[in-house]
């Protein structure tokens, strides 16, 4: 009976797909760790394993059945509305690319898409991944993959290692767009609600949005920081409640704000709650600004918010084809640390008008 890679890999408690991958020598073994493929031929050699061949050309639909599928990990840093909405989106992409590409001798475009946890990203060789996609604003440890791994962060993050590449959408451009807004209709003192954690995107979008005030001249004690997560032991909606009550705490026409910027739709959503609780009404009494718009989001909200929608669907296309290129050239014998080094894309958001906005009198 002929020797089969699966009993290869139970020999050496790796996948099928690995073994696959090193025995055809696909991608050089680009994907596999030194130690595993060395193991791997090794134990290939001591049960004299003879691969068989089919004729086929190597991209053929009988080919792919018969090997175990490989994948590209997908790492959800937060577990959001958002971050669903781009899994969905990547599942399409994916099938889309792979469909536009065909078949070819050289590689093969035809992967399925696999959700990992944490501890998935200490074993990635044994999982038959190609590549990585990190969907948040947080970079992929340094220890779970190396940088010949391809690995595409969809968000920004400080410090990302020159390995990264990185799509998302423009932040500042986003913040820009939400302060001429504002400003267009008479705002002249508002606060940014967002989480110190994410220091890369709350910075580029308070940037943006402090830069409108600087142009036309605005007063700079108009635009108020309001770090909400620096409140210990309270779950989200109550540090949000928290923030709230402290803007308003001591309340006069010159020093409180007209208008809040939410980070995201979830603290958009609580804002409007701690608002109701505090006895203010949105627009009337004051004006919300928020960023995201998923579906069920922001636009479903008992007032429907003024958003700057991700451009979602293009920041995944960008970021499959980025992964799909970068792998591609790899296994045609490209140096990865020359390949991945230095690519940032950024994308603008678009500005949409709801009920959440209002003019007010400027001269108030």
């Amino acid at each position: 009976m002929p020797i089969t890679l699966k009993d290869i890999a139970d020999r050496t408690g790796v996948s099928p797909s690995v073994v696959s991958t090193v025995l055809s020598g696909r991608d050089n073994g680009t994907f596999v760790s030194k130690d595993t493929r060395e193991r791997v031929l090794k134990v290939a050699e001591e049960l004299h394993y003879t691969p068989v061949r089919s004729g086929r050309p190597r991209g053929s639909r009988r080919l792919r059945r018969q090997r175990v599928d490989q994948f590209i990990g997908v790492w959800i840093t937060d577990s959001d509305s958002g971050s669903l909405a781009v899994l969905e989106q990547l599942q399409t992409a994916i099938r889309q690319y792979a469909a536009m590409q065909g078949s070819s001798d050289s590689f093969d475009y035809d992967f399925g898409l696999r959700l990992l946890s944490s501890e998935d990203l200490s074993r990635l060789d044994m999982l038959g991944v190609i590549g990585l996609i990190v969907v948040g604003d947080t970079a992929l440890p340094r220890s779970a993959a190396a940088a010949s791994l391809p690995t595409i962060l969809l968000g920004e993050t400080d410090h990302a290692p020159q390995e990264l590449v990185t799509v998302h959408m423009d932040n500042f451009a986003a913040g820009r767009s939400v302060g001429d807004h504002l400003w267009g209709l008479g705002h002249r003192r508002v606060a940014f609600l967002a989480p110190g954690s994410k220091a890369r995107v709350t910075r580029q979008r308070w940037q943006g949005f402090q830069s409108v005030w600087v142009e036309n001249g605005g007063p700079l004690d108009g635009c108020l920081p309001a770090p909400y997560d620096m409140k210990v032991g309270l779950d989200l909606r109550h540090q949000i409640l928290a923030t709230v009550e402290e803007l308003f705490a001591k309340e006069t026409k010159a020093s409180s704000p007209t208008a809040l910027i939410c980070f995201n739709e979830t603290v958009a959503a609580y804002t409007l709650q701690a608002l109701t609780t505090i006895g203010k009404r949105v627009p009337d009494d004051i004006s919300i600004v928020t960023f995201g718009d998923t579906p069920n989001g922001s636009e479903a909200q008992f007032v429907a918010l003024t958003t700057v929608r991700v451009p979602t669907k293009q920041l995944v296309t960008s970021a499959i084809a980025q992964l799909y290129n970068i792998a591609h050239e790899l296994s045609e014998g490209g140096e990865a640390n020359q390949l991945l080094r230095g690519r940032d894309l950024g994308f603008p958001g678009e500005l949409i008008v709801r009920d959440s906005s209002k003019h007010v009198d400027a001269a108030k």
